[in-house]
Order: structure tokens, then sequence, then C-alpha cells
């Protein structure tokens, strides 16, 4: 069940800068990372453990489960703020790993400096303050960060030799102030670094934010094929050079080589991902967003830690022990079923109805069954349950059924 999700639309239109989706150098600089370690045990320069601290006997020193908090920070000239964040969360036993965007225009409690825009956190106090204004936020610790600020994924990409990605449309825009200058054609290329944060900055479609996270989602992919690339080991000393001057973290090299092995395992499609969304408000003459609380949990259990939704069922058809077979599967694939009931009517039509945005679950639910429709909430779900199955007649010919009753 862990694939790659739509995420979800700010509110605000989408002010996300660039390098929106900083997952691209946590994936790149995890595969520089264990190609670094590979290249010096090469060349017989193994670090001395003791004196650079560099590797340890496991990735993450034995832990299965870790978050990481990525700051994407707007330039390295004071004050600086970290328009992009995200939590990272690595599960190594599960095979899992997920990814929480929060706008940088939440509007939060900042410890010891009041109600702001979390995005102001880093420039008060730094990783320290912005990594407990997140925990409090998200509810989670956030073991280990990453920063970056925003010339260096481009020099990444093109010290990777460029990246090859498929331009869906023709793409200009000019912005002499910020000094953005994009110019490309539709179609197969490689793209430079420039063009490449040209490729990802550009949102002037009528999907909006939506098809900009699809363009950035392609080019994670396309950055990970390259830097997993046989052919970039004679950059390596490069690479590993600029990771050193645009990076800040404490990630050590055998945590970088534990999430590179993760990924090429899953592969760049497994990561499931969302977008943290929001009320826009105006707070003394600021536009914000106010956080929507009940969608930052389900996304933090949904996408981080991995919570199994909880699915109810309700048996329409009249016939008892129907649901039987269903409960079974269900606990088996791997949902929680926290009631199965018989209804108080018959119901012609199977329904699934998700009330907490799972639709991959719902969908997958629907194909088990062989019949129904998904819906939205309609007042047959069950309370405390995510997604209610309720049994119509039309379950009865299927071969689920045959099987339940004949169980």
């Amino acid at each position: 069940m862990v694939k790659v999700v739509p995420s979800v639309k700010t509110r605000n239109g989408g002010t996300h800068r660039w390098w929106w989706w900083v997952l691209v150098p946590l994936i790149v600089l995890g595969a520089v990372g264990a190609a670094g370690v590979i290249y010096m045990q090469y060349l017989g320069l193994q670090p001395v453990r003791q004196g650079l601290g560099l590797l340890r006997n496991q990735p993450f020193g034995g832990r299965k489960q870790v978050s990481i908090l990525v700051l994407g920070v707007d330039s390295d000239k004071d004050p600086r703020r970290s328009d992009t964040i995200m939590v990272a969360r690595v599960d190594l036993t599960q095979q899992r790993l997920g990814v929480v965007s929060i706008p940088r225009d939440f509007h939060v409690a900042i410890p010891g400096h009041g109600t702001q825009k979390i995005n102001g956190a880093y420039s008060l106090g730094g990783v320290d303050l912005a990594r407990r204004t997140v925990e409090s936020l998200i509810g989670i610790p956030c073991d280990y960060f990453i920063t970056i600020n925003s010339p260096g994924l481009a020099q990444l990409v093109d010290a990777l030799g460029g990246v090859e990605v498929n331009v869906d449309k023709r793409m200009y825009y000019r912005d002499r102030r910020g000094g953005l200058y994009i110019d490309l054609q539709p179609g197969e290329q490689r793209l430079n670094g420039e063009q490449a944060v040209g490729y990802v900055r550009y949102r002037h479609d009528r999907m909006g934010d939506l098809k900009r996270i699809e363009r950035q989602q392609a080019f994670l992919r396309a950055v990970l094929g390259e830097a997993l690339q046989p052919r970039n080991i004679p950059r390596l000393p490069k690479l590993l050079k600029l990771f050193t001057e645009t990076v800040q973290t404490d990630l050590m090299a055998d945590d970088l080589q534990g999430i590179a092995r993760l990924v090429e395992e899953m592969g760049p499609d497994a990561a499931k991902a969302a977008t943290l969304s929001g009320t826009p408000v105006d707070i003394r003459g600021i536009s914000c967003l106010e956080p929507d609380y009940q969608q930052v949990a389900r996304a933090v259990n949904q996408v981080l830690l991995g919570v199994p939704p909880r699915v109810a069922i309700v048996n329409a058809t009249e016939i008892p022990g129907v649901e039987s077979g269903l409960v079974h599967r269900l606990t088996s694939g791997g949902y929680e079923v926290v009631e199965a009931r018989f209804a108080s009517h018959a119901a012609a039509t199977t329904e699934i109805v998700d009330r907490a945005q799972y639709p991959e679950e719902a969908a997958e639910i629907r194909r088990w069954l062989k019949c129904g429709v998904v819906v939205k909430a309609n007042g047959e779900e069950v309370p405390g349950a995510d997604i209610t199955v309720l049994l119509g007649t039309d379950y009865l010919g299927t071969e689920q059924n045959e099987e339940a009753v004949t169980r």
C-alpha cells in the first residue's frame, strides 16, 4: 500500500520556492554519501572512525525508524529563512519512505517568540528552534536534520552532468526582479542545473501547484536515476566537495548509505508524500495559513508513521456472516478492522465510504470486493473508522462472497 499519492495543494496558491521538493537533495546526498564511502574504500582511504566520526556499524546507530528535518534555506546571507520545510520518515524495517511538506506561511507557536510564520523559526534560532517548532506541530521528534541553500541543488545537478526529463509543454517566463528566467522547449532533453531550476519552478498551469508538484516528482526520479549511475563514479570527488560546501547535516556517512540503499531497493515511485494544508488568514496585515490540525494528524499518521487505516464493515446484504471473508482479507492486508456488524436495512449497492482521505486504500478495497463504488462521507460511515465498507446485495454473487459463505 506504499505508493506515491498526489500531494495536497496548499490553499495559499503555492508559495514554495523552486526547491520545494527537497527530498531530491536528501536522496541525492544519500546516493553521494553511499558512493563516497565506496570511493574512499576503493582508494584505500578508510576514514578513522574515532577521529572523524563518519562511520557507524549500522545506519542511524541501529535504529530502524527515524525522522529527518529537511530545510531549504533561501540564501547563505543573513537574515535566512527556511522557506522549504519538510520531514522525511525512514523506516528500514517496513521499507517505507514518507515525506510531509510544511507550508512556510503556517501560523504556529514558535517557542519563546509567540506565534508567527513557521519559516521565521530558523532565522530566530537556527536548526534547533526550527526543529522544536516543527516537532510541536507534527507531534513526533525529528532525529536528524539537513539544510541546503538554494544555489546548492543546481550545483549538484550540474555536477551530475545534468538530468534527463520530458518537458511536457513550452515553458517561458521572465522575472527580472526575482532573477528568474525560464525558456524551455517541450520534449525529452537533458537539463543543466539552471534549466532544471526553471523546470521545477514553472507554475503557469491550469492545475497550478498540482502540476508543478508532478514535475518536481518527475525531477526527483530523474536526479535519483543520475545519482545511481555507475558513470558518475569519476564525479564523486566533486560531488563530495559540493556536499560539504552546500549542506549542513548531522547525518553520518553510514546513515546516508542506508537511505540510498533503501531508495534503491524501493524505487523512487514507492515514496509517499503529502503537503499539509491550512486556511488563509490575515493576522496584523500579514497573510498566513492557519493549519488544519486534523489534516496534519492524518498526514503524519498516513505518510510518516504508516498507521494502517481503520476500517468498519457493515453487512447490508441480509445474509449473516458474509463479511467474515472480508475481515480476514483486510487484516491480512495490513488494515485495522475496528468494527464488523449487521446493518439495520438492506442496500443494493456496495459503498466504500472514504471519510479520511484514503483514496488509494479505498480503491484497493474496491478492487478486492470486485463490486461497489467509492464515495465520500454520506451518513453511512461508522464513527472512529477512516473507511466504512457498506456491503450491498451486489456483493452476493462475487467470488469473495461465495468463499465467505462456504467458510
